[in-house]
């Protein structure tokens, strides 16, 4: 049987990713791909914590302090998939393709960090 929470992570990173696809291949019509792709993130940093504090995790704990933990496991996604985008650009994968494949492996990083140690349940430290 699959976890809820994972359920409802794939629902909502599901959205938050066709927004944030949105986002970087309009910004991509001015900006470079990297640029675009940095934009966006910055852009919707906000949005994913809401939406994966509130559904996808359901965390009660302290607004501030699941920030502070989120902010370091996004970055690290934001690493990984700024590394995979770079190197798919350089073997001359089309933008569009590359931005998927990074936001494909932002994904999965996050995921797992974000359920290990950013939204805790009851009785997790």
């Amino acid at each position: 049987m699959l976890d809820r929470t994972f359920l409802r992570f794939v629902a909502i990173g599901s959205a938050n990713t066709v927004l944030g696809l949105a986002v970087i291949f309009a910004l991509q019509q001015v900006f470079s791909p990297v640029t675009a792709n940095w934009l966006a993130f910055v852009l919707l940093v906000p949005v994913t914590f809401m939406t994966h504090r509130h559904w996808s995790f359901r965390d009660a704990g302290q607004l501030v302090s699941s920030f502070v933990r989120y902010l370091p496991v996004v970055l690290l996604g934001y690493g990984v998939n700024r590394f995979v985008l770079q190197q798919s650009l350089a073997l001359n994968i089309g933008a569009y393709v590359a931005q998927v494949l990074a936001i494909a492996c932002y994904v999965i990083v996050t995921y797992l960090l974000l359920r290990m140690f950013v939204f805790l349940r009851p009785g997790d430290c």
